[in-house]
């Protein structure tokens, strides 16, 4: 950070500006670059910012180019930094070919991330600018250039919701979208048997079926058979035990909020345990889990121990599953001596009720029934895809237009975000409910493994990895440290030791310089496999293109909302629930013409676009889940007194010279009291015309502090009926400043890119005021800032998790451009190869001509 602002200080005097020029370029105030200048904390927006000014300002020998044909002013630079990529032209031909590139998602969330691929048309891909971006028109049916035929989460909301939006960006098939935990799988055998069942019960493709059920050892058929009636007897033999009548007493003395704690639904989740309740049970996201079946089903147990190996590994699988049973309850008892801190309070309590309940016959009886189901599933999988000739077999299908061309994801990034290890480090220190791996720090972090396994069991001809930009930190453990790029590399560059190996390169990019309204910074890693190659591009070098994306003007905050009318607004304790999210209001279409030119003009293109079932040449004009949480009336009059950028933390005064003088003035007074004065003790004025009574000067002092502005303020605004005052008049908001969340309530600025959009605005949005109204960002003013056109439906979502779905996406619009860039690659690449081979068989059949 220091040589960044050195950099920084450096170039300001080098360009002989101002600090309010200097400001004003960067996008931060005069204030704050005084502050930062002068050794003060930053924050990463400001250091993103001044990342941008820097790069902004870059020399390059490349020549300027306008990126976007006709719509950008004249001078936009292009001053891209990956060496020697800027004069790297690949020039794709017309599209031809008869089917789209599969694409597959991994970690989708609500489909961000794979959207942007399929929405990239042939027409856009061909007539773009070789480094330009061409947007899409109406996105017609089988006209796509990529096709997501697989996509896993293990969040049924979200997954039902990109499944729903797959259909109406205009998908050559069904629901891609599968809720799967990744963490399930055992092997990369798995993964490619569920990708090709998968795939053959989407497509149809009944050799591919065929196929599947003449595996050497088991028929797939018969494999997923067997796992529903183990699933199914689980289930069954559950619902007897919750029937009984001494579970129901046991449960029935236990607190119901025992067990919506967050340790206790993690211990059910890590068993795959189904949730502790008297209703009707069911599994959650397990890998095969997904195929059906009903615990009413009176189903006898399959014979297993007819299958080869069996016996063995159904002795290591018992073994490991009581082992994980013991070792998620030892987590558990560890948390019972955590004390907490606010709500977590009471965290312990409710952990040491629920073990205490574990305890019980009825739960020994649970346990025992998961143990048996658990064990037997596990050894049936692993000794179906253990097997050498169930591989081969798998393999040989794996071939022609079946394959995958583009693995797309990243896992979790809670593990990975600076914030994210700062909350687990405090949770873990009070023993409350962070899930823990010795040698990941957290548990989400093993899931990057998952994603390499995956890559080795597709061998995909590219993959796209994202994160958050403090994945390249180092992330520390119980037992250490490492570097999670480091991991990551290391696990590709093993797998590239096998079948396929990969090209790799990285790099952190910044969102706004891509079109995007706001300061998101990602890591991004690609893989190019290595028999992927142009006469255009050096080999090693097609990675960094792939990465090298037009940069752009930042496109402000003012544009993403340009066409909104008011929100509505969600009331009531399960406000934004289906009905509410899901009306819809109309979008107008001034601003999307003459008079927003540049960047904006392309964003609002793209956010207006038209979805693949809509109607030709018609932008859209409804969009839903344009709604906010029902505001406070105190809290919408403070947010009326914020200036557009402005943070809680900008309007302390601790500065101030009067400040200084009131106190010292209090001060004095104070010591004019005696020693053994009482509290109702007053002093009385020259004449007797005042009078100082000693509490009352005990209590002014006390807040003589930086935050007596913002006292002012809040005490300005009459409190609510039944309040003394305003609720943010507490000790422990008032002492919130730099460093110590003091941007939680702000304001945005409309002329710049919006603060990056997290899915903490899930439980808070204060950090998120409107530019101009008194309110927070509804979900749909979160969703075009993320990207996502109009047409792209959260109202079945309720507020929490529709926040959560934004905040956790990849920009489409990002994506798209990623998308330009590889399927440009991969199809120039392979019309070169097709033009060699046709140049080869020429020459061939010449020289069998000529030697006739």
């Amino acid at each position: 950070m220091d040589e960044l602002l050195r950099k920084v200080k450096a170039r300001v005097e080098e360009l002989g500006l101002s600090l309010k020029d200097a400001a004003d370029q960067i996008g931060v105030t005069v204030t704050s670059l005084q502050r930062h200048l002068g050794g003060e904390y930053v924050r990463s927006d400001s250091l993103a910012k001044y990342r941008g000014w820097l790069d902004g300002r870059r020399a390059t020998s490349r020549p300027v180019q306008q990126v976007i044909q006709s719509l950008l002013p004249p001078g936009s630079e292009d001053d891209r930094d990956v060496g020697g990529i800027g004069s790297v032209r690949i020039v794709c031909p017309p599209f031809r070919r008869s089917k789209p590139y599969k694409v597959v998602d991994l970690f989708s969330g609500c489909g961000g991330m794979s959207l942007g691929f399929d929405l990239l048309s042939p027409e856009a891909l061909v007539e773009a600018d070789p480094d330009g971006l061409a947007l899409p028109g109406e996105r017609a049916v089988k006209a796509g250039v990529f096709e997501t035929v697989l996509a896993l989460d293990i969040e049924a909301k979200v997954v039902d919701i990109q499944n729903k939006n797959h259909l109406a960006a205009g998908a050559l098939q069904g629901y891609p979208a599968r809720c799967v935990s990744l963490a399930d799988f055992q092997n990369a055998c798995e993964m490619l048997a569920y990708y090709l069942d998968h795939l053959a019960n989407r497509s149809g493709d009944r050799d591919l079926r065929a196929g599947l059920n003449a595996l050497s050892r088991l028929p797939l058929a018969e494999f997923k058979a067997l796992v529903r009636r183990l699933d199914t007897h689980f289930l069954a033999a559950l619902e007897r035990r919750r029937a009984d009548a001494r579970f129901r007493h046991e449960y029935g003395e236990v607190d119901s909020t025992v067990f919506g704690q967050t340790s206790v639904v993690g211990f059910h989740e890590a068993l795959a345990l189904p949730q502790t309740s008297t209703s009707k049970p069911s599994l959650g996201p397990l890998v095969w889990a997904d195929h059906g079946g009903s615990s009413a089903e009176a189903l006898s147990l399959p014979d297993l121990a007819r299958l080869h190996g069996y016996e063995r590994a159904h002795a290591e699988a018992t073994e490991s599953a009581d082992a994980l049973w013991e070792g998620e309850l030892a987590k558990l008892v560890g948390r019972t001596e955590g004390k907490g801190r606010g709500q977590l309070a009471s965290s312990a309590g409710r952990i040491r009720r629920f073990t205490e309940f574990l305890k019980t016959e009825p739960m020994k009886q649970v346990k025992a029934a998961w143990l048996a189901w658990r064990a037997a599933r596990d050894a049936l999988r692993l000794v179906t895809f253990s097997d050498p000739g169930v591989e081969a077999g798998l393999r040989e299908l794996y071939s022609a237009d079946r394959r995958v061309d583009v693995l797309l994801g990243g896992p979790p990034c809670q593990g990975f975000s600076r914030i994210g290890r700062g909350k687990i480090r405090s949770l873990r220190e009070h023993h409350v409910h962070v899930e823990t791996d010795p040698e990941a720090g957290d548990v989400r972090n093993l899931l990057l493994l998952r994603y390499v396994e995956f890559v080795s069991a597709l061998e995909p001809r590219f993959f796209m990895f994202e994160n958050v930009r403090h994945f390249q930190a180092s992330v520390k453990t119980p037992e250490g440290e490492f570097l999670a790029t480091e991991v990551l590399n290391d696990a590709i560059q093993e797998l590239s030791q096998h079948r396929v190996s990969y090209r790799v390169r990285d790099r952190v990019v910044d969102c706004s310089r891509h079109l995007i309204p706001q300061t998101r910074e990602r890591f991004v890693m690609v893989g190019v496999r290595t028999d992927i190659s142009h006469p255009a591009c050096a080999a090693e070098l097609l990675p960094d293109w792939c990465l090298d994306l037009p940069v752009l003007p930042p496109v402000p905050l003012r544009a993403a909302l340009e066409g909104l009318p008011a929100p509505l607004v969600a009331r009531g304790q399960r406000a934004g629930e289906v009905a509410g999210m899901s009306a819809t209001v109309r979008v107008t279409g001034e601003g999307v013409g003459a008079a927003v030119q540049g960047p904006s003009s392309v964003y609002l293109r793209w956010v207006r676009q038209v979805s693949g079932s809509g109607t030709d040449g018609e932008a859209n004009t409804q969009t839903d889940a344009h709604f906010i949480r029902d505001p406070r009336a105190d809290d919408q009059a403070f947010f009326a007194l914020l200036g557009p950028g402005e943070r809680w933390m900008d309007y302390r005064c601790d500065q101030s010279p009067t400040l200084l003088a009131l106190r010292q003035t209090l001060e004095a007074l104070r010591g004019l009291f005696p020693d053994d004065a009482e509290d109702g003790q007053v002093l009385t004025g020259a004449g007797g015309t005042a009078t100082f009574d000693r509490a009352t000067v005990e209590r002014l002092l006390a807040c003589l502090d930086g935050s007596l502005s913002i006292r002012l303020l809040l005490e300005s605004i009459p409190p609510r009926d039944g309040e003394l005052h305003h609720h943010l008049l507490t000790t422990n908001y008032l002492a919130k400043r730099e460093g110590n969340n003091g941007d939680w309530i702000a304001r945005l600025h409309p002329d710049r890119p919006c603060k990056t959009v997290v899915s903490h605005m899930a439980k808070d949005t204060y950090a998120y005021v409107h530019p101009w109204e008194p309110r927070t960002l509804s979900v749909r003013e979160a969703a075009r800032l993320q990207t996502f056109p109009d047409w792209f439906r959260f109202g079945e979502l309720g507020l929490v998790d529709a926040f959560r779905a934004v905040g956790n996406a990849v920009p489409p619009l990002l994506s798209y451009q990623f998308g330009m860039k590889v399927g440009r690659l991969l199809w120039a690449c392979e019309a070169a190869g097709r033009a060699h081979e046709a140049r080869e068989t020429a020459a061939h059949l010449n020289g069998v001509q000529a030697a006739g």
